[in-house]
This record gives C-alpha cells, sequence and structure tokens, in this order.
C-alpha cells in the first residue's frame, strides 16, 4: 500500500471523528436547553454522530491492518 493512499484514509478518519464530535457537541448543547418533549428530536443527531464515530472507528482498524500488513 502506498504511503499516499495511508495518509489520506488517516485524513478521512480524521475528518469523521471530528465530524462526530461536532455533532455530539451540538446534540449536547440542544439537550441541555430543550424541553422535554424536545429531547427526543436530538437523537437524530446523536445517532447520526454515532454512525459517524463507529465508520471513523472502522477505517482506523482497516488502516492499522494494512499498515501491519505493510511492516510484516
Amino acid at each position: 500500500m502506498q504511503k499516499k493512499t495511508l495518509l489520506e484514509k488517516v485524513t478521512a478518519a480524521k475528518q469523521e471523528i471530528a465530524d462526530a464530535e461536532s455533532n455530539l457537541e451540538r446534540a449536547l448543547r440542544e439537550i441541555q436547553v430543550a424541553p422535554r418533549a424536545d429531547k427526543t428530536t436530538v437523537s437524530e443527531v446523536v445517532q447520526a454522530a454515532f454512525t459517524k464515530l463507529r465508520a471513523a472507528r472502522t477505517n482506523l482498524t482497516e488502516l492499522e491492518g494494512l499498515v501491519m500488513t505493510d511492516e510484516g
């Protein structure tokens, strides 16, 4: 695997994680000020954030495997 490809994967994973963190921060702010009935709608934002985190984790795990294979 070329170094460029690895760096592209790292960059993509970092962006996914940053997006997820931003979404979670926004959700937490909304939850703190939202009336109880509105807190249900925030769950969509939280779900999207967790989906992005899972994707980032998958990408990083794949990247780790690629690096380990290249080193071996």
